[in-house]
C-alpha cells in the first residue's frame, strides 16, 4: 500500500471518528445503545443538543481533536523539521492563538484558541503571560487526553519508527501538560508510526503501545486490550473494557455508567501520576483490537463505549485508517466529513506528504554524517 494512502487513511479517519463521537460525547453508553445502536454508522450522527441542526456537535463537523491535528500539521509544514517544546512554542502555538480558521460547530471563523477548553488554553498562559520555559511549561496543567488527541503528525513524521515518534512526542508535549498525558501522547505517537509504516499490522501496533508506554499507562493499556474480545456483544465490550480501564483512570467512580467529569470534593483529579492513566487511549487500542479490520466495528465500538467517545473514536479510526488506508473507509463518511466541515482532508494529507518527505531526507542526511563519524579511522 502506498504510504500517501495510509496517510490519508490516517486523517480521515480522525476526523470521522471526531465526527461520528462528537454529538454524544459525555454520555455513557446505555443511552447511546438505546438512541444510536441500530444506526449504520456510514452516515454521522445528528446533533443531539441544538435547536438548529446546522451548528453545534453532530453531522460529521469536527472538533478540537481534528483541528488541532491539524494544527499541528501546518507547524511541521513551516518547521520543516521535527518538534519538540520549543518547536511548540514558535510555530504550533501561534497557530493556534492567532489565525483564524473556520471551527465547524460554530459555522464562523476563528482563532482555535477561542474554541479550546481551558486545559487547552493553559500553555498560551504559561509560555506568554509566565515566560515559562517551553520544556516546562505543561507543569501544572490539568492531566487529561489534550496531548494524545493530536499525535498522529507526529507518528506520520516517524512513520517505521515508533520508539523515535514516542520520544518526540513526549519532547514535544512537554510544553503542554505532564505526566501521564504526555505519556500516552508518546504511546499514540509509537502506534501512529507504527500503523503508517510499510508492515504495520493490527497486532504490531497494539504491541508497540503496549510496550513502549511507562508506568500506569501501560498498565491500563495492556488490561483494556486483554479484555478487548472480537466475540463479545457490543455491550460486553463496553463493560469489560470499562472494568479493566477504570482502576486507573482518576475521574470518576468505578463503574460503566458514571459521569465522565465528576469529581469527588477531595482528589486527585488531573494530578500528576505513576499509577494513572488517560482512559482514551486504552480504549481507542481496544476497539481498534474488537474490530478486527473492520471500520464499522471499530468506530460502533468506539462511539458506543460513550464517555469522551470522540476522542476514543478519532485515535482509533485514525490507526485504523492508517493500518488499512483510505479506502478501507466508508466512502460515504469520507466525502460528508469533507462537506461537514469545508475542508479536503485529502489535500490536506497530499500536502503534507512532501514535509515529511523532506524531514525523511533531512534526517537521512543527519544518520549518513553519523556513520561517516563513528567509521572515522584516526
Amino acid at each position: 500500500m502506498k504510504f500517501a494512502d495510509k496517510l490519508s487513511g490516517a486523517l480521515y479517519g480522525v476526523a470521522i471518528g471526531d465526527g461520528m463521537g462528537a454529538p454524544v460525547e459525555g454520555w455513557s453508553s446505555p443511552p447511546i445503545m438505546e438512541k444510536f445502536g441500530d444506526h449504520d454508522f456510514a452516515t454521522f450522527i445528528p446533533p443531539t443538543h441544538t435547536m438548529d441542526p446546522a451548528k453545534g456537535k453532530g453531522a460529521g463537523r469536527i472538533t478540537d481533536d481534528t483541528l488541532m491535528t491539524e494544527v499541528l500539521m501546518e507547524a511541521y509544514a513551516e518547521a520543516r523539521s521535527h518538534l519538540d517544546a520549543y518547536g511548540y512554542a514558535d510555530y504550533l502555538l501561534p497557530l493556534v492563538k492567532d489565525c483564524p480558521r473556520w471551527i465547524p460547530e460554530w459555522q464562523k471563523e476563528s482563532p482555535l484558541w477561542d474554541r479550546l477548553w481551558f486545559a487547552e488554553q493553559y500553555p498560551w498562559f504559561r509560555l506568554v503571560s509566565s515566560n515559562a520555559e517551553p520544556r516546562a511549561a505543561g507543569m501544572g496543567n490539568k492531566v487529561n487526553c489534550g496531548v494524545a488527541m493530536w499525535m498522529m503528525p507526529v507518528g506520520a513524521v516517524n512513520a517505521g519508527s515508533p520508539l523515535d515518534a514516542y520520544q518526540e512526542a513526549v519532547l514535544l508535549g512537554a510544553a503542554h501538560n505532564e505526566s501521564f498525558a504526555i505519556e500516552a501522547g508518546g504511546a499514540m505517537a509509537a502506534a501512529s508510526a507504527e500503523a503508517l509504516s510499510a508492515s504495520g499490522t493490527m497486532d504490531s501496533v497494539l504491541e508497540v503501545a503496549s510496550s513502549l508506554a511507562k508506568d500506569g499507562t501501560q498498565r491500563a493499556i495492556q488490561a483494556a486490550i486483554e479484555a478487548s474480545d472480537p466475540q463479545d456483544s457490543l455491550d460486553s465490550f463496553v463493560l469489560k473494557v470499562r472494568d479493566a480501564v477504570a482502576p486507573y483512570d482518576q475521574r470518576t467512580g468505578h463503574c460503566p455508567d458514571d459521569a465522565p467529569l465528576s469529581l469527588p470534593e477531595f482528589s486527585d483529579v488531573g494530578r500528576p501520576s505513576r499509577i494513572s492513566s488517560i482512559e482514551e487511549l486504552p480504549v481507542a487500542l481496544a476497539a481498534l483490537r474488537y474490530g478486527q479490520g473492520d471500520a464499522v466495528k471499530t468506530l460502533k465500538a468506539a462511539v458506543c463505549y460513550g464517555r469522551d467517545c470522540d476522542s476514543i473514536a478519532s485515535m482509533a479510526m485514525g490507526l485504523f485508517g492508517g493500518l488499512s488506508g483510505v479506502d478501507a473507509l466508508p466512502s460515504s463518511l469520507c466525502t460528508d466529513v469533507d462537506e461537514a466541515n469545508q475542508r479536503n482532508f485529502g489535500e490536506m494529507s497530499s500536502a503534507f506528504l512532501p514535509v515529511i518527505q523532506e524531514i525523511l531526507a533531512n534526517d537521512r542526511k543527519e544518520f549518513a554524517h553519523r556513520e561517516r563519524s563513528i567509521s572515522a579511522t584516526h
